[in-house]
């Protein structure tokens, strides 16, 4: 069975030998020559570390957060930029062939098509649970090109970019954390001023009313009224004193009777002279100037006159006057008119007023006013002790009423604690609020500006070169022989399914079998057919001529599609993207 079908394929492939290697020779040539048609790219690629800081993080924290992946991602977008890549395309003269062609997005696209970045991941200890978890610890950097020496500098400028970039990114990272937290920090100081400035107002807009004031307020309170009472038991004891000295003062007489030697004694001259002036008036009334007892007393007064000096005596003339008249008064009222006593009364009176009047002036007006004031050093004393209590007790109620009102004061003080109370508690909490922001800023900030010191140092994390590009020796791809046999391999399915789909749309008779099936009668004898020399010539040639107008039409069509439509290059990095054949 098996040499049944043998000898049937050998028999399908004589008959179709052409409709076999016509496609199978088209397919092949035409990826040979695509293969070595095709320029050689060389690939340049470096590696760079990715090192953590150098100071431990427990003591510096950076600024810097996030994964490196992200990071890397964003580095990646800043250097493929349109104008990074422009720059370097126009440096180091990339793509001369395409710049006629196309346009620079065209080019550029094309560049970063050439450009691949492949991270290096590691089983690293997790920090928190302690489980291995997989993280970027270096990443490789490659560019494909036609120039190897350019492939080369363009591999080095792009690991030099990603070192500036990460170096820049970092730094102004640290710098606009700072950036950020200075502002905030300043306006939450001003914030904290206004405050400060409210809650200073407030309390003097409601000093002693504040809640932290409630005790002092009442120890004040309970101090005044003590200082109350002490002050209303001394006004009674004065008050008690006074009444006393009252009583005492009704017992002593204002004014000092003038003394006589019957009964006490002289005890100044000055008082003996005023007693002699005032006893000879007396005598004047009842004897003649020349009697003996007048002429001696008035020796007696010139003498005293002579010793203490003229004075002035009107004052002891008018109590004389006074007491006087008072006898007078009361010898009227037990004798008549003309009793002996009663005129030497009245002769004394009127030589006294006689010459009262006679002294009319001003030291006569004064005598008259201060006889109404008492000279009795016993009631003057009394009277000066009640006019130092009265003194006293109107102080001490002056004080009263003072401790009274600040009684008052603080007991209206005490009252609107409670209402001023909320509203000092909301201030004095948004105060805390904004302090206590206010200090976690300032820790940040200071922490911060050591971030930014760690970063301005080179000291934090950092990309470094341990594998910089060197120059390719041979070219990366294409692979032409893997190219080929795919093309042989290509060829060789295009050969067989043309076969197959020509011999399964044919419904002739090839076979000497297949005519038994059909045809009832018995089969006698089969022909073969016999080609004649002509023929076969005729037929060769036929075959020469197409295989050469295939051929020609091929290399046209490659060489139209080469400096017409696209680079082959170009064309076929454009293939691998779409259909994933990374035929290298």
């Amino acid at each position: 069975m098996e040499q049944q079908d043998l000898r049937y394929l050998v028999r399908i492939f004589r008959r179709r030998k052409k409709a076999f290697f016509i496609p199978f020779f088209t397919v092949f040539i035409t990826i040979s020559l695509i293969a070595f048609i095709l320029p050689p790219i060389y690939k340049a690629t470096t590696t760079i570390l990715i090192e953590e800081q150098e100071i431990p993080p427990d003591y510096v924290k950076s600024t810097v957060t996030g994964y490196v992946e992200e990071r890397l991602q964003t580095i990646t977008q800043e250097i493929m930029s349109r104008s990074n890549l422009a720059k370097l395309i126009e440096k180091f003269d990339l793509y001369p062939e395409m710049r006629d062609k196309y346009t620079l997005d065209e080019i550029i696209d094309r560049m970063r098509g050439d450009i691949k970045l492949e991270p290096i991941n590691a089983e690293v200890s997790n920090t928190r649970g302690g489980r291995p978890v997989s993280a970027t610890i270096a990443f490789t950097l490659s560019y494909e090109g036609r120039d190897p020496v350019k492939v080369q500098k363009v591999t080095n400028a792009l690991a030099s970019l990603y070192l500036e970039y990460n170096l820049k990114s970092r730094e102004e990272q640290a710098s606009g954390t700072v950036t950020f937290l200075e502002k905030q920090l300043e306006q939450v100081r001003k914030h904290l001023k206004e405050l400060e400035a409210r809650i200073s107002r407030f309390k003097k807009e409601h000093l002693g009313e504040l809640p932290e004031m409630t005790t002092i307020n009442l120890q004040t309170i309970d101090r005044l009224e003590r200082r109350l009472e002490d002050l209303e038991a001394q006004i009674r004891s004065l008050k008690e004193q006074k009444v006393y000295l009252q009583g005492q003062l009704a017992l002593v007489e204002p004014m000092a009777p003038i003394k006589t030697e019957e009964g006490k004694a002289v005890m100044t001259p000055l008082e003996r002279l005023k007693y002699l002036r005032l006893k000879l008036i007396s005598l004047r009334a009842t004897l003649s100037p020349n009697h003996p007892d007048i002429q001696k007393l008035e020796r007696e007064i010139r003498a005293l006159e002579a010793q203490v000096g003229t004075t002035d005596y009107t004052l002891e003339k008018i109590k004389q006057l006074n007491d006087l008249q008072a006898q007078l008064a009361a010898l009227r009222q037990r004798l008549g008119p003309k009793h002996p006593d009663v005129i030497s009364l009245e002769k004394k009176i009127r030589l006294l007023s006689q010459e009262l009047a006679d002294s009319d002036n001003p030291q006569t007006k004064a005598a008259q006013v201060a006889l109404n004031r008492p000279d009795n050093p016993a009631y003057i004393n009394l009277m000066t002790q009640i006019a130092s209590i009265d003194v006293q007790i109107k102080s001490l109620e002056e004080e009263k009423k003072q401790i009274e009102k600040k009684i008052e004061e603080y007991q209206r003080r005490l009252e609107n604690t409670p209402l001023v109370e909320k509203d000092y508690n909301l201030l004095l909490t948004d105060y805390q609020n904004t302090r206590r922001k206010y200090d976690e800023l300032m820790d940040k900030l200071m922490e911060a500006r050591i971030a930014q010191k760690l970063e301005e140092s080179r000291k934090g994390e950092r990309f470094t070169i341990i594998d910089p590009a060197q120059l390719p020796e041979k070219p990366y791809k294409p692979k032409r022989m893997a190219i080929v046999l795919i093309g042989f391999v290509l060829a060789l399915g295009a050969g067989v399914g043309t076969v197959s789909i020509m011999e399964y749309l044919d419904r002739s008779l090839k076979t000497p079998e297949e005519v038994q099936k059909l045809a009832p009668v018995p089969l006698l004898a089969a022909l073969p057919y016999v080609e004649g020399e002509e023929e076969r010539r005729a037929r060769r040639r036929k075959n020469l001529l197409i295989l050469a107008a295939f051929l020609l039409l091929l290399v046209l069509g490659v060489v139209l599609f080469h400096f017409l439509v696209m680079p082959l290059d170009i064309f076929w990095l454009k293939v691998e993207k779409k259909i994933g054949l990374l035929l290298i």
